[in-house]
């Protein structure tokens, strides 16, 4: 679902990167997050990559519900999230019965950075998840590193873990990291640890390349939950009223 953004590579051309190190983690923390990310089918349309934020919650790119040839949605129904999903197994799953998008994110303007800071979605799911779900912070960005846990093109079956990645925040409030994107990566969450939790600081919407070097963009989460979870409320507010 990912789409490589020329735009975007322009406009962060000028932007350096420390080289990609390797870092341990503990392995509860490892444990919770390979719990709580998994991979989403998109009804036969593909997959993106989401993470449990609570037990019927799961955060992903809001691009990731949309048909990118004509921009309608997709029919939820046939969405399906798989927490923990490796080899064909997984911790748990769930179908998909509502899903909100970000009140700013404009489909029509896939590749425009403006529009990518937007592109968040909440699923909920039919039924809640028993897998511990992550918390969400803000992005520590005085040199802290960052690591993505994605589903992508050559890991479709298992989840790659890029750790100790560089993370640079673009003016127009877009995250930039050196953890790299692929297909199905849209959704997956840039991850860091503050104060000792393992926490999502941004969930990648797209990929490009600055000197030369691939790079994924991703929209800060802490900086948008407020209204995602608003939409969400009013989505449930409407349901209730039956309108």
């Amino acid at each position: 679902m990912l789409r490589k953004f020329l735009a975007a590579a322009t406009l962060i051309s000028q932007i350096a990167f420390a080289p990609l190190a390797s870092a341990d983690s503990g392995k509860g923390a490892e444990q919770l997050v390979w719990q709580a990310v998994g991979r989403i089918d998109l009804a036969g349309q593909g997959f993106c990559t989401g993470t449990l934020v609570a037990p019927d919650l799961v955060l992903t790119a809001a691009h990731c519900l949309f048909d990118k040839a004509s921009g309608k949605r997709f029919d939820l129904s046939q969405f399906e999230f798989k927490a923990g999903y490796a080899q064909g197994r997984e911790v748990a799953h769930s179908y998909v019965r509502n899903a909100v998008v970000h009140p700013k994110y404009d489909v029509s303007k896939l590749g425009k950075l403006q529009n990518l800071k937007h592109d968040l979605a909440l699923l909920q799911l039919t039924r809640p998840v028993t897998t511990a779900a992550l918390e969400i912070g803000s992005p520590d960005l005085s040199g802290a590193r960052v690591g993505v846990v994605s589903y992508g093109k050559g890991n479709e079956e298992v989840p790659l873990w890029e750790q100790a990645c560089a993370a640079k925040e673009h003016a127009t409030g877009v995250l930039i990291t050196n953890c790299q994107a692929d297909l199905g990566t849209s959704g997956a969450p840039v991850l860091q640890e503050l104060h000792g939790r393992v926490r999502i600081v941004s969930v990648v919407s797209a990929m490009a390349r600055s000197n030369g070097n691939p790079v994924a963009l991703a929209a800060n989460v802490s900086n948008e939950i407020f209204e995602l979870k608003r939409a969400l409320n009013e989505a449930h507010a409407a349901l209730s009223n039956g309108s």
